[in-house]
């Protein structure tokens, strides 16, 4: 899964220039590594003869601090006995005089309703591939481990894959699955992990684009050219999987990264949210510059609600702002 990592000979500048972590970690090529770096370098460091770090000096440029933020909500719903849903945040605070990279985990999981034990697939999943994302990458930043972290992608891939045979059952009275969506923001990258329907909207610049796709036979229809859109929504079996954590052997799993905006919102949900709630109107909420965060998640929360509230519920709104 990973992408091959240039090595290169930094020379005595080592330490005036520290190469962070996150960037080894993520496979950036030898190109990509040397735009990335130009953004952290120090703007006045000394002169040196390596070719690699005079165009880094060159390159670098003022960078204002990435701040996150975020607000989450995971309601039961208007019907339903029981939340099938689980989500699990965390954005850890570094300061003084040499502070972490920022980093963010976000996960929404939504336990498949017609199986058994959804509720207990979902909260295991996200927590067992949370656990993962932790230990081989986030604590190796920690502990300043010699080595770094691991590739950020290949760490991704097996931990939902381990979560997907941890949970699987051939036994139909004990099986059960869910689907999973996980942004990790690191640094200047967002790493999106996804599968099945819950989503992940991202909103800049006054656009919001969908992220994610929905792993439904619907979707594939629609894809096809077999059903429009209009009948997709309307149709009976428009949340029936064909991909989701739990059902065992090799599991595709979409993994994507992108640069974290200069300004916007990123917002993970089940599909008790997004379908309820059209996306026009959930671009309006997260436009609603005299809003709080909190009171855009209840507000979408609430609107789901009013339209029946016949799902769980849930929201994770992040926001990138410099």
């Amino acid at each position: 899964m990973s992408e091959n990592v240039m090595e290169t000979e930094i020379g005595p500048a080592v330490d005036e220039v520290v190469v962070p972590e996150t960037l080894v970690a993520d496979g950036l090529t030898g190109d990509e590594l040397t735009q990335q770096l130009a953004q952290t370098a120090p703007l006045t460091p000394p002169p040196t003869d390596n070719p690699i770090m005079a165009t880094i000096v060159a390159k670098a440029v003022p960078v204002k601090p990435l701040n996150l933020d975020f607000a989450y909500r995971c309601h039961i719903g208007a019907l339903r006995g029981r939340n099938e849903d689980a989500c699990f945040v965390l954005q850890p605070q570094t300061g003084g005089q040499e502070p972490m990279p920022p980093f963010g985990l976000y996960i929404v999981a939504d336990g498949m309703g017609g199986h058994h034990n959804g509720h207990v697939a979902s909260r295991m999943v996200s927590r067992m591939v949370a656990g993962q994302v932790l230990e081989r990458i986030y604590l190796p930043l920690v502990n300043e481990s010699e080595n770094g972290p691991e590739p950020v992608q290949d760490v991704l891939h097996s931990a939902v894959q381990a979560a997907n045979i941890a949970i699987f059952s051939p036994d139909p009275d004990k099986d059960m699955g869910t689907t999973l969506t996980m942004a990790l923001v690191m640094g200047n990258r967002i790493f999106l992990t996804h599968v099945g329907d819950s989503r992940a909207y991202l909103l800049v610049d006054d656009e919001l684009t969908l992220l994610t796709t929905d792993h439904t036979l619907v979707q594939r229809l629609q894809d096809a050219g077999q059903l429009t859109a209009e009948e997709a929504e309307k149709h009976p079996h428009r949340n029936v999987l064909y991909r989701a954590v739990g059902q065992g052997g090799e599991l595709e799993i979409d993994i994507s990264r992108r640069p974290v905006p200069e300004s916007g919102k990123l917002l993970l949900c089940s599909d008790g949210l997004w379908g309820l709630v059209p996306a026009d109107v959930i671009k309006d909420t997260l436009q609603r510059a005299d809003w709080s965060l909190d009171e855009m998640v209840e507000h979408l929360i609430q609107l789901a609600l009013a339209a029946g509230g016949h799902d769980n519920i849930t929201g994770v709104l992040i926001e990138f702002s410099r």
